[in-house]
């Protein structure tokens, strides 16, 4: 996140509005700045602010993995990681998987500590969620881990499976045209 950000500890779009109703005022606050991952909810969050009568309202464009594409990673203002909707989870600022995982049952990250913690069973459950998955989904989550792995030992690609090598292809592609178009402006 950003140093001094204001987290509203939502899960969802609406609850948004909750948040800005308990939490903020127009008449206070004039000025209101906004980042998420990508920048689309951000657009919405604006509109939103602006139709209850907040002046200055400003986000980040593209969100802040545009910004971890643009800015130099000496010059940043993140601080951690960036979590993401794809595979990879979270990455850091070179635009890399983090270092957090993802229990596929309750589609969380989780840390490498609470991988270590008894309640998490890779595929089937994490402590988040040990209390809230059933016995009938943890079979079923069972299931599936199994047939990853069979897939695995075949050399196989199963349904659903890893997409970070086409994630760092399209990085990697991304970058190097980047870095052509600045040689361009460059010379």
């Amino acid at each position: 996140s950003f140093k001094n950000a204001i987290n509203p500890n939502t899960e969802t779009f609406r609850q948004f509005p909750k948040f800005v109703k308990d939490n903020l005022d127009p008449k206070k606050n004039k000025k209101v700045a906004m980042f998420c991952t990508g920048g689309i909810r951000c657009e919405k969050s604006t509109a939103y602010l602006i139709e209850q009568g907040f002046e200055e309202v400003y986000h980040l464009k593209g969100g802040v993995l545009k910004y971890l594409e643009e800015v130099p990673k000496d010059d940043t203002l993140w601080q951690g990681e960036c979590f993401v909707f794809d595979n990879r989870v979270s990455v850091n600022h070179d635009l890399e998987k983090g270092s957090y995982e993802q229990c596929y049952a309750c589609r969380y990250p989780i840390t490498a500590a609470e991988m270590q913690s008894e309640h998490y069973q890779k595929g089937v459950s994490c402590p988040r969620c040990i209390d809230k998955v059933t016995d009938q989904q943890r079979q079923r989550f069972a299931e599936r881990e199994k047939q990853i792995l069979l897939a695995k030992q075949r050399g196989e690609e199963h349904i659903g499976g890893d997409m970070s090598a086409l994630i760092k292809k399209r990085h990697d592609e991304k970058i190097a045209l980047k870095n052509k178009d600045r040689a361009k402006m460059m010379g």
